[in-house]
């Protein structure tokens, strides 16, 4: 075997995996083009960072051709560039190399400010007679879904938690709360202690979820699925007002009301049909059947004629500020849940799922100084922050963008010096369906993403297929870097499978923090939240033996796949029902994982 070492040699798991662990907790700051547009699946800077700065000392060459075809957020070329690096980023998602295209052509941010500024006033008064209530501004706009009783046939508000919202956040010692019985009827009272609905007199619990595994209890005592009570109709019930910068969730006036769904919001955009998927069924099942549906009127009125607003302005101008527009239909306003602990939306896509909830918050699309997630003006705010990033930290960028599948990507044959990426992780992340919504607005293709590397049965022959082709872009010395994460043994066995019948060799592998722990969906979960970096490269290699600084079951478990990884290019035969079995036994598959305070 030959001597070549592996650029994780040159790495330190130790101050990488703490770097990445900081930077989890919140990645705009740390890489602000990031925020230009919505990903669902993004490693640190810091691991990338780290990697490509080992390579270069490992290939003796302060510069190199690093190639990405699973771009995606775009972390990876953006760190490349900010180095000095000739970058190849392609992506099949059209949604990513639109995205990733538009931050790398943003203008700087003196020019975005004062494109941002002719906006504002050319959209003074639409967002005042789409928001404007007296002296206050309507920062969201929440409602909550009504429909007929199938057995008895009464139509009830369905909240789907006694505690509507908070008056206050929780984190500053918020109690006075909006309530509702399990009637419907609101008012407002303290989570603190019971009560008695004063309209109905009926006993209102506010720790109670009234629609549990979305099931409802009809006061007739008739229970049904929610999915069986057809398509949902929506009811305003309240408004949260913005004055100067105070906040105020109070039940909506009559001509709130009115405003909300009024006659002049006649939207024209028609965003097409959603086709059935793992994700999309939930809204199928709920009676949504075009992306429209998951917009109230108002807000695709007011996003279309701020997309408009933009059309004679210069083409990299008109080109970032649609970013910030198009930004905002993450908060779709029939999808997007209201945290009644935090008084904040949740991206209607979050959680790498399409969210399905009875309580629905709308968005002011253009926001105001004092609330608002996801608006226009704190995309704006993004926008410079990103731009000024981009012209500091990467002056000079020699970059190729592309979309396509990953097994065409047209760099020249032996011309990369090293692939570094973040492939998707089977099919843990719905990238095709989640990212409809968003092509559907910014106008590109919405055809099935038929090549994605996202599981099936042809999930190893694809990942053959695409490792063989990348295998013919690297230079002799070259390396295929990347990191990957997954609970499934056979997943696991696939990709180490099509990395050996593609004729790569592992040089060596790490195991590295890559997210946040302390996300509400990672927390007291067995979710990964670490990563296994692979480097494998053309010819054989002496790999050293894999350890880990973290102890942890998730740690374990990579220590175990590692130990298969590094026999990469000369496994022998019956080695996958052996992982299989050896994975399949530890505690990381057996058991949920154990809080862990951090301090």
């Amino acid at each position: 075997m030959g001597t070549k070492r592996s650029i994780l040699s040159h790495l330190d798991p130790v101050t990488v995996s703490e770097r990445a662990r900081t930077e989890s907790r919140n990645r705009e700051v740390h890489l602000p083009p990031i925020s230009t547009y919505r990903w669902w699946a993004r490693r640190t800077g810091a691991v990338t960072s780290a990697l490509l700065e080992a390579a270069t000392t490992a290939l003796g060459r302060p510069t190199l051709t690093v190639g990405d075809p699973f771009a995606g957020g775009g972390v990876i070329p953006l760190i490349a560039l900010s180095q000095g690096h000739t970058v190849l980023a392609s992506d099949i998602n059209p949604w990513a190399a639109h995205g990733l295209k538009a931050t790398l052509t943003l203008p700087p941010p003196e020019r975005i400010e004062q494109a941002a500024d002719r906006l504002a006033r050319r959209a003074a008064p639409l967002v005042a007679t789409a928001y404007g209530s007296g002296t206050a501004t309507i920062a969201h706009t929440l409602r909550v879904a009504i429909a007929p009783c199938t057995a008895c046939g009464t139509t009830a508000r369905l909240f789907p938690f006694a505690t509507v919202s908070l008056l206050q956040r929780r984190d500053r010692g918020g109690t006075d709360a909006w309530l509702a019985c399990p009637r419907g009827h609101l008012f407002r009272g303290s989570t603190a202690k019971q009560h008695v609905c004063p309209t109905c007199k009926a006993h209102t619990d506010p720790a109670a979820a009234y629609l549990p595994r979305r099931t409802i209890t009809c006061p007739c005592g008739h229970k049904e699925r929610l999915s069986q009570r057809g398509p949902l109709a929506w009811e305003v019930v309240l408004v949260e007002r913005i004055i100067g910068r105070s906040r105020d969730l109070a039940l909506p006036t009559e001509a709130e009301r009115r405003q909300a769904s009024d006659a002049r919001w006649q939207p024209k955009s028609d965003l097409g049909t959603i086709p059935p998927g793992q994700e999309s069924s939930v809204l199928l099942r709920h009676g949504m059947r075009r992306w429209c549906d998951l917009y109230p009127a108002r807000q695709r009125a007011v996003t279309e004629s701020l997309l408009a607003m933009l059309e004679d302005e210069p083409p990299m101008i008109r080109s970032a500020l649609r970013m910030a527009v198009l930004g905002t239909t993450e908060m779709a306003g029939h999808l997007s849940r209201w945290d009644r602990y935090y008084l904040k939306g949740y991206e209607s896509m979050a959680s790498h799922r399409f969210n399905l909830t009875t309580l629905t918050v709308e968005p002011n699309v253009w926001g105001t100084a004092a609330a608002g997630r996801g608006t226009v003006i704190r995309r704006l705010r993004s926008l410079k922050k990103a731009a000024r990033w981009l012209h500091e930290s990467a002056p000079q960028r020699l970059v190729t963008v592309q979309r396509c599948d990953a097994r065409a990507v047209d760099w020249a044959p032996g011309s990369v010096d090293l692939i570094l990426t973040d492939p998707p992780y089977h099919d843990d992340v719905g990238y095709d369906e989640l990212s409809r919504p968003l092509r559907a607005w910014a106008g590109l293709s919405m055809s099935l993403l038929s090549g994605q590397a996202t599981g099936g049965p042809n999930y190893t022959a694809t990942l053959t297929t695409i490792f063989a082709h990348l295998r013919g872009t690297l230079r002799p010395d070259g390396h295929l870097v990347f990191s990957f994460a997954n609970r499934r043994p056979d997943v696991w066995v696939s990709l180490l499978g099509a990395l050996q019948a593609a004729g790569f060799h592992a040089a060596g592998c790490a195991i590295v923090h890559s997210e946040n722990e302390l996300d509400g969906v990672k927390r007291s979960r067995r979710s990964c939240t670490l990563d296994l970096i692979l480097d494998l490269v053309l010819t054989p290699a002496q790999p050293s033996a894999l350890t880990s600084h973290i102890q942890s079951p998730e740690a374990d478990f990579l220590l175990a796949v590692g130990e298969t990884m590094l026999r990469v290019g000369q496994l022998e035969e019956g080695w996958e029902a052996a992982l299989i079995t050896r994975l399949s036994a530890m505690e990381f598959l057996r058991s949920e994982r154990k809080k862990v305070r951090i301090k």
